[in-house]
């Protein structure tokens, strides 16, 4: 955690979704998952991919037969914030081979495992900064300056140690 994958995602939705004329970004599919259930996942994507109407989906075979029929020639970026649980994914039951030639999903999460397991093509694993970097990302958020202020040299060099490279610690 605090690597900068919800960060990543962030600009990378803010990228590409107008290169997609169906676009849909869950920030936290846990978080919706707990609170109402694989249906209220559902329901985002419908929401956000077809608009209002095709919200009064009571259960989820109802919601994944509106998602196929509704998406399966559309080119679309579906981005899934957050993912804790291999169940969250296949219960939300979205699937590439559903979607139009060109479309992407991209699934964010701590546990690659969890990636693994669902079966995706291609697992990016978001590096820590370098030293360079992350000297100059904490002094940017320290100092709002590109520099280390000098009296302050000991201390940013034992928690730039302490941090290393993670960008939340820093």
């Amino acid at each position: 955690g605090g690597v900068g994958k919800t960060t990543l995602a962030t600009v990378l939705y803010n990228k590409i979704s107008h290169q997609f004329p169906v676009y849909c970004r869950i920030a936290d599919l846990s978080k919706i998952y707990r609170h109402d259930g694989p249906i209220g996942a559902q329901k985002q994507i419908l929401l956000q991919t077809l608009g209002e109407e095709y919200l009064q989906t009571c259960n989820l075979h109802n919601a994944s037969n509106l998602i196929q029929n509704r998406l399966c020639r559309e080119k679309a970026i579906i981005i899934t914030d957050n993912v804790d649980q291999i169940e969250q994914l296949e219960k939300l039951d979205v699937r590439r081979e559903w979607l139009g030639a060109g479309s992407r999903v991209v699934i964010i999460s701590r546990d690659e495992h969890i990636l693994k397991e669902y079966g995706v093509d291609v697992v990016y694993k978001v590096p820590l900064l370098n030293k360079p970097d992350s000297l100059q990302f904490f002094c940017r958020k320290a100092f709002k300056l590109d520099h280390i202020m000098s009296s302050y040299d000991k201390v940013a060099f034992d928690i730039l140690r302490y941090a290393n490279g993670l960008p939340l610690a820093l």
